[in-house]
């Protein structure tokens, strides 16, 4: 990985070291979720964690949330254009 993958994934890893045991379970088994599952079912789940996030009231998480959202449509655009051939 070159250093901005690496900054980008020690960042998640340390907002996973900040979380207590039943916040790393959860974290853990929604990261199953989204590893073991389809291309359509790791977009829903995304859709769904920016939501959540979405109305957070912490200006950090939203700001995470509406960074995500880029994501989300960019993979739904793409997706689109393979269905349809192009």
């Amino acid at each position: 990985m070159d250093d901005s993958y690496d900054t980008e994934v020690y960042a998640v890893l340390l907002g996973v070291g900040t979380l207590d045991r039943a916040q790393r379970d959860a974290f853990a088994e929604e990261f199953n979720k989204f590893m073991y599952g389809s291309p359509q079912g790791q977009r829903r789940l995304m859709e769904h964690w920016s939501s959540q996030c979405g109305e957070s009231e912490n200006p950090t998480i939203r700001m995470i949330a509406e960074s995500s959202a880029v994501y989300v449509a960019s993979t739904r655009k793409k997706a689109a254009k393979t269905n349809r051939g192009e």
